[in-house]
């Protein structure tokens, strides 16, 4: 029987291949997504531009809710926690006293909240403390007058005694829950707002000359985009500009949370994800989606997180 022996220079070369070849993320590798299923349909895109580089690579998404995410990170029964908000200081801690350190929140697209009015409606712009005058039911954030014309808004001539037909999102929409938390300050919302879709809403809006609706930001829509302002002087109308500037206040992020050990490196298979999921075919996805993609600035940031 031949057997070949091997030089040293080329039994270290083999080794060395061996070796690549089991750590490679693509040889294997399993990652579990667990969260908001307002990430979903990106997440579902990067997962199958991964496995187009790596097959074997198995990616599980699962989409219980925003609030199951923390949870499922801190007891290491998910790679990553998909949330259409940042994790409170609560979940923050519960993670902690079980890791001794923090989780690293990974930026992956932005939402921005958009007020829709009716092409022909006049309303020059709106201040974020008088959506709380409008849409909340107790003034949550301490506006005293309630506002339900648009005379109220200084709107004048024909307007000035017309009712101001409010429009709402289900309750399920993470969209109303950055709404309820951001600009009625946690308050309820009025009664009889009719709880609408993304599609349902822009479609009375479109139909309504007095219909005030707010909603995901959609630069197509050929309905009227109310610029708003928070604490300054001048309304600042929504554009990719100002959300990037951050200018435009309506707006937050979408994140994905991983268990990052302090001047550890994060399991190559996830990090091959975040990355994919940064690159600027990922991020295409984002707005394919719907959500605005981040600017080349806010990219580099979240890469800086992974390489610490």
């Amino acid at each position: 029987m031949f057997t070949q022996r091997l030089s040293p220079l080329k039994h270290s070369f083999a080794l060395l291949c061996c070796l690549a070849l089991f750590s490679s993320p693509s040889i294997g590798a399993e990652i579990t997504i667990t969260g908001s299923s307002t990430l979903e349909s990106f997440l579902k895109q990067w997962a199958a531009l991964v496995q187009s580089k790596s097959p074997t690579t198995q990616i599980n998404i699962s989409s219980p809710g925003t609030s199951v995410a923390p949870k499922a990170l801190v007891q290491d029964k998910t790679d990553l926690a998909a949330m259409n908000r940042e994790m409170t200081n609560d979940e923050s801690e519960a993670f902690i006293r079980t890791h001794g350190y923090y989780p690293t929140a990974i930026a992956v697209a932005i939402e921005a909240v958009a007020l829709y009015v009716h092409p022909s409606n006049p309303l020059p712009g709106l201040d974020v403390i008088q959506l709380d005058a409008i849409y909340s039911k107790h003034h949550g954030c301490g506006w005293r007058e309630t506002v339900d014309t648009w005379g109220k808004l200084g709107v004048d001539s024909t307007w000035k005694s017309k009712p101001i037909n409010l429009l709402g999102h289900n309750k399920k929409s993470a969209v109303r829950d950055f709404f309820n938390k951001t600009v009625i300050c946690r308050d309820d919302f009025k009664d009889d707002i009719p709880e609408l879709s993304h599609e349902q809403l822009l479609a009375k809006v479109a139909e309504d000359p007095y219909a005030l609706g707010y909603g995901a930001y959609q630069p197509d829509s050929k309905l009227k985009i109310v610029p708003i302002k928070k604490g300054g002087t001048n309304f600042v109308p929504l554009t990719l500009e100002n959300v990037y500037n951050r200018s435009y206040r309506l707006q937050h992020y979408l994140y994905l949370y991983v268990n990052k050990p302090k001047d550890k490196a994060i399991n190559p298979a996830v990090l091959d994800f975040l990355k994919t999921g940064l690159s600027q075919q990922g991020q295409a996805f984002v707005k394919e989606a719907g959500y605005i993609p981040l600017s080349d600035e806010l990219v580099q940031r979240q890469l800086s997180k992974l390489n610490k």
